[in-house]
């Protein structure tokens, strides 16, 4: 399957190469990242683990008529085995592996129509700032779909998921349909997926951005069937979404929330929140903090174990090209505690 993936991103960049048009845009971006060492306490147990390190290559060409990705990672941890520590490079634990992430490749033979395969096409509504992320009902793309765009702003898909690893594992094609329409003041758009899938298996999002306030950007919506899952944990159900920005002067906020109300079962929470302060202590530098948490309503006790904290202070230097951040995270639940140091180096050209 990996060769079927490769050879699939190889056919879309020979594509795009086999194009010559005026006014054509390519960036490439290269970030490597670790945490460096998982410091975990649990119980009365507690271990030292090197965090692993990953790397994440992006290929971007955008044109009149295509607009495509090449997106790479690769990764390696560190894992214990029968009391020996070594990096299982190639395995299929997910100690180190590879994938082709986020790669689409659109072509537009017709000013308003276009072809996409593996496109994600967000929703803005859907997305929340803090975990960098969209809630999946927002996504009116797919493994291979048709984009019309008859008026400006206004964006319609229609396409299938097909079985395989590089879009699902299911054991049929998904069929899936949206719509999004654009404005300087506004945005709103909505997303099916699986349409034919039953009450277990269709999901839709309904999202909205509101851009007409100076500073602020604010995402709101409702998911059906849908589910956030960001480090802290996974927050499944009919869900309320909210992602907020403000910027003035030289603080940054942002706000993330998902909720569904205490639908949830078993082990999965309920809620979701995150808030995000910082400020440019220079042009090039600059200090965050983010402290995000899930919580079980049917908990009456907030320290149980099956409750989440995340502490992330950081600070972020960029000279050039290049990007360098350096970090803390600390998770909390009770009986257990993780601390890691989060490096990262992203290179822009």
């Amino acid at each position: 399957m990996k060769k079927l993936k490769f050879g699939a991103a190889v056919a879309a960049l020979s594509l795009v190469a086999g194009f010559a048009f005026a006014e054509t845009e390519v960036s490439v971006s290269n970030k490597v990242e670790s945490d460096l060492v998982n410091i975990v306490k649990e119980g009365d147990e507690s271990n030292n683990d090197f965090a692993g390190i990953k790397n994440k290559t992006s290929f971007e060409y955008t044109s009149e008529k295509v607009d495509a990705m090449l997106e790479l990672e690769f990764w390696a941890t560190k894992q214990t085995d029968n009391d020996k520590d070594f990096f299982a490079m190639g395995s299929e634990d997910g100690t180190a592996g590879y994938d082709f992430g986020d790669s689409y490749i659109e072509v537009r033979p017709f000013e308003q129509l276009g072809f996409e395969f593996h496109e994600k096409v967000l929703t803005a509504g859907s997305y929340f700032p803090i975990w960098d992320d969209n809630a999946s009902s927002g996504n009116i793309g797919s493994d291979f779909g048709v984009l019309v765009r008859p008026a400006e702003g206004l964006v319609i898909g229609a396409g299938l998921d097909f079985v395989s690893k590089f879009g699902h594992e299911d054991d049929k094609p998904l069929a899936n349909f949206g719509a999004e329409y654009t404005t300087e003041q506004f945005a709103v758009g909505a997303a099916v997926r699986n349409v034919a899938g039953g009450d277990d298996e269709l999901s839709f999002g309904v999202f909205g951005s509101l851009l007409s306030v100076e500073n602020l950007n604010l995402n709101a919506g409702f998911a059906y069937n849908d589910s956030v899952e960001p480090d802290v944990g996974t927050v499944p159900g009919d869900l309320l979404t909210l992602g907020a920005t403000w910027e003035k002067d030289a603080v940054h906020t942002a706000l993330d929330l998902a909720t569904n109300f205490g639908s949830s079962e078993d082990q999965e929470y309920d809620l979701y929140a995150a808030v995000s302060v910082g400020y440019n202590i220079t042009e090039d530098l600059s200090a965050d903090c983010a402290v995000a948490a899930v919580l079980d309503f049917e908990s009456d006790d907030l320290k149980k174990a099956d409750e989440r904290f995340h502490i992330n202070p950081s600070v972020t230097y960029t000279t050039g090209n290049h990007e360098f951040s350096a970090g803390l995270n600390i998770f909390i639940g009770e009986d257990y505690t993780c601390v890691n140091f989060p490096v990262s180096w992203t290179y822009n050209f």
